[in-house]
């Protein structure tokens, strides 16, 4: 009869493993012009002030708010304002859109973006941009601005 060997097998293994932090970040890039508008016409084609790039890696997705502080210090509204910077300044109301859609402040702010998944590798561009009227205003000689804030969060 042959020989009958016994034969051990010892095998081990490895586990490989990785992180991944969260990405939540909100880069914006104003658009040319966006601090030299003219507040003597009306602006009633969209005008692009800035490019906003929403960029997040929640599963779950993220919302993206935006702030007016103009709308704010002139008792909130449901538009943004261009404030002077005199004691008792004048204000010029004007419209919003983000990626195309009006936007409708509730106290200065609303929420522009609600994503229920997280976006693709590269981030989603977004466009912002604004219309008014200031042909007819005869707003006062002095210097006119509204400070835009996005928040990017996620969900």
């Amino acid at each position: 009869m042959a020989g009958v060997g016994i034969c051990s097998v010892n095998a081990t293994g490895i586990t490989l493993q990785a992180a991944v932090s969260t990405v939540t970040t909100i880069t914006v890039t104003p658009g040319a012009g966006h601090n030299t508008l003219d507040l003597s016409i009306d602006q009633t084609t969209d005008l692009k002030v800035a490019t906003v790039n929403e960029k997040s890696n929640k599963q779950n997705g993220y919302t993206v708010s935006i702030h007016s502080a103009g709308a704010v210090s002139q008792g909130g509204g449901r538009l943004a304002k261009l404030v002077g910077s005199l004691a008792t300044p004048e204000s010029l109301t004007y419209n919003m859109k983000y990626d195309g859609a009006a936007v409708t402040l509730v106290g200065g702010a609303a929420t522009v973006t609600d994503a229920s998944e997280k976006t693709r590798g590269n981030g989603a561009e977004k466009e912002l941009t604004i219309t008014y009227m200031g042909a007819n205003a005869n707003l006062a000689a002095d210097t006119y601005s509204d400070i835009i804030t996005l928040t990017i969060a996620a969900k």
